[in-house]
């Protein structure tokens, strides 16, 4: 069981609102009723999950290893050797945590 697991059974099995992770997995509807899981159709639905994840995880990983806003601004007000040092930085920022094709 992944992180996605949760999500994706109940993406696929919208009449489910109790999960017990036993082994197997049960699921029960609004009235206590079990419900009969299709993994086949979870298993596609958490790739799905993890896929949509994996296109904006890069994002935070940027977010945090930039230099300063202020300091961006700065190098950027000033220009010449500062301006570019700080290009050089955000480009190496990229190059380090490319955005998903």
């Amino acid at each position: 069981m992944n992180k996605h697991t949760d999500q994706a059974i109940r993406n696929t099995h919208p009449t489910i609102v109790k999960i017990v992770y036993n082994d197997p997995i049960e699921a029960f509807d609004a009235s206590e009723k079990p419900v009969a899981i299709d993994m086949g159709l979870v298993a596609p639905e958490i790739a799905a999950l993890e896929a949509a994840e994996a296109k904006v995880a890069y994002r935070e990983l940027r977010r945090v290893a930039y230099p300063p806003m202020g300091d961006q601004l700065d190098a950027l007000w000033k220009g010449g050797q500062e301006q570019a040092a700080m290009k050089a930085a955000i480009d190496k920022v990229k190059a380090d945590h490319p955005k998903p094709a």
